[in-house]
Parts: structure tokens; C-alpha cells; sequence
């Protein structure tokens, strides 16, 4: 097999070591399913794998995969691609926005590449649109982040599902200390995630240490083999969408929203969100972030050999 080529890239950061660590192969044309799945396990972080569009309509194809299972999408990973693409000269984004569309399995989405003067390249994309579902008793998730049920609600709102292209539970936590601290047992929130059949839960706090900042967040996916991200786009738009729904953040057509995550695990950062709305419902999510090439490289694949026995 002829060497494949390979970047680790850090989504949602201007500079290396600070963002959301992803593995991409800017061209698997000659990867298997299987494959990709044996190298993201043992790469261990989430990865993208782009590929020929099969729709007329897109410009390419793009595969997540998490170290268990292929998802749906990825937004940290829409991230990373793309700038892998940009760092290899596949794409040259221009300051009024190269336009560009991405075949996933949620659909074909719409990416904008685009090159402010000076400045890092801008990504900015669609999430799929905000599916609601069932609100959890506050009790139900306090005994899994061991806090008290009284400060796992916004008011009189609890937790509740939301998709933005990943099944999310989403987590007021009204004290900020309580939401900095460490939140209970990793085992005890896998099963929470397991039990409501969510891939990961999605905790915020509005209380923040600066001004130009809305939203301090926290995402625990240990069902998919993290146990903390230090940030994931499409729980950040689940996050958002609640927060309009529920007037957590003042409502209008389109509302800016810039978050501030990743500080227990040594890598703050910051993510903004664009949510638009028609009334008092949320019809998009989009996010608009950059990022940085850790490593680029070129790997063979090579078939396992069986161990030959004394």
C-alpha cells in the first residue's frame, strides 16, 4: 500500500498545544471502514477521514470517527479537516469566503473558508438543526455529578436532551465553583449517558470571570472514550439552542455567543456560536473557529502478522 498521509490538528486554537487534538487523513480513498476504525483506536483522539463526495452537489466527503464508533459528526473535527486541507494547499480560502460544501452522514452541510488580513483562516459551519427532546429530573443527574439537585437547573428548568448531530444532555450548573470543581465519578456519568442513550453530557454555568464572555463549559463523553473534551462543537450548539429556548440568554433574530471551556484539562480556549431564530425557535446553529497543525506526517498500513511460536 502506498503511504497515506496524516496531520494532527488542534481545532479551536490559533496556536499548537492548545486546542481540541484531531487526526486527519486528507485523502483515505484507499482506507477500508475497518481501517479507519483500527487507527483511530489506536490513535486514540477523534478522527476525520476525507474522501470523493458521492453526491453531486458536495465537494468532498467527510468520516468521524471516535475511538469506539463512526459518528454522525463532528464539528471539532469539520474544524480540523479543513485546515489540514488549507495547510496542504487543497483549498485557498479568500477574505470574502470560499464557499464550500461537505457530504456527511447528517446530510450535505455548508462550509465557509475564509482568509482575514491578518489573521488565522476562519472556519465556519452549520450544525444540524436543534432536535429537542425530553427534559431529566434534576436529581437523576445531581447523584451522577455528586452536586446537590438544586444547582442542576436554570430556574425552573432541568437538564434535557438535545441533537445538533450528536444526542447530548444538557446541564445548567448554577454555581461556578460547583461547575470548575471536579463532577462526580466518570463511571456513575457513563451510566447516566448509557441509560438515557445520550453519547455525552454537556454542563454550563453563566456565572464567568470575564466580561466578553457568556457561558463557562464542561463535556464529558466517557461512554465514547473520553471521559472530558476539551470542547466539542456540536454539544457547544446543544448548549446554545438551550440557552435561547429557554431565555437563558436574551433572545433576537441572531444571537452571538462566545464560550469559554477546556481549563480542567490544561487547554482553556475560547468558541463562538452564531444562533438564529425565528420568534422564540432556534432554526440554526453555526460555529466559527480556527486552528493549528500539530504534526503532519505519512504512515503505511500494515497488516497484522501472527506471532510465530517457539
Amino acid at each position: 500500500m502506498a503511504s497515506i498521509p496524516v496531520d494532527i490538528v488542534d481545532a479551536f486554537a490559533e496556536h499548537p498545544f492548545t486546542g481540541n487534538p484531531a487526526a486527519i487523513v486528507p485523502d483515505a480513498a484507499d482506507l477500508s471502514e475497518a481501517a479507519m476504525l483500527q487507527l483511530t483506536d489506536e490513535l486514540q483522539m477523534e478522527a476525520g477521514f476525507v474522501l470523493p463526495p458521492t453526491r453531486p452537489n458536495a465537494d468532498l466527503r467527510l468520516r468521524f470517527f471516535t475511538p469506539r464508533r463512526e459518528a454522525t459528526l463532528s464539528g471539532h473535527v469539520i474544524v480540523a479537516a479543513f485546515i489540514s486541507l488549507v495547510d496542504r494547499g487543497v483549498f485557498r480560502p479568500v477574505p470574502e469566503g470560499l464557499v464550500l460544501r461537505q457530504e456527511t452522514r447528517a446530510g450535505v452541510l455548508p462550509v465557509v473558508l475564509t482568509a482575514p488580513s491578518p489573521g488565522p483562516v476562519q472556519v465556519t459551519f452549520d450544525l444540524l438543526p436543534p432536535r429537542f427532546g425530553e427534559p431529566v429530573p434534576a436529581a437523576q443527574v445531581a447523584a451522577a455529578l455528586d452536586l446537590p439537585p438544586s444547582l442542576c437547573k436554570y430556574e425552573e428548568h432541568r437538564p434535557q436532551r438535545i441533537s445538533c448531530g450528536f444526542d447530548t444532555l444538557v446541564v445548567p450548573i448554577a454555581d461556578f465553583t460547583a461547575a470548575r470543581g471536579v463532577l462526580g465519578d466518570m463511571e456513575a456519568i457513563r451510566r447516566l449517558a448509557d441509560s438515557l442513550g445520550v453519547g455525552g453530557i454537556a454542563c454550563f454555568c453563566t456565572e464567568v470571570t470575564s466580561p466578553d464572555v457568556d457561558l463557562y463549559c464542561r463535556f464529558f463523553f466517557p461512554s465514547e472514550g473520553k471521559n472530558e473534551d476539551v470542547i466539542s462543537a456540536t454539544s457547544l450548539g446543544a448548549i446554545a439552542a438551550y440557552c435561547l429556548d429557554k431565555g437563558v440568554i436574551p433572545r433576537g433574530p441572531q444571537v452571538r455567543i462566545v464560550s469559554e471551556q477546556g481549563h480542567a484539562l490544561g487547554r482553556p480556549n475560547r468558541a463562538e456560536v452564531q444562533v438564529h431564530m425565528d420568534g422564540r425557535r432556534v432554526t440554526r446553529v453555526s460555529l466559527n473557529a480556527t486552528g493549528s497543525v500539530v504534526l503532519r506526517g505519512e504512515f503505511e498500513l500494515l497488516e497484522a502478522r501472527a506471532a510465530v511460536g517457539a
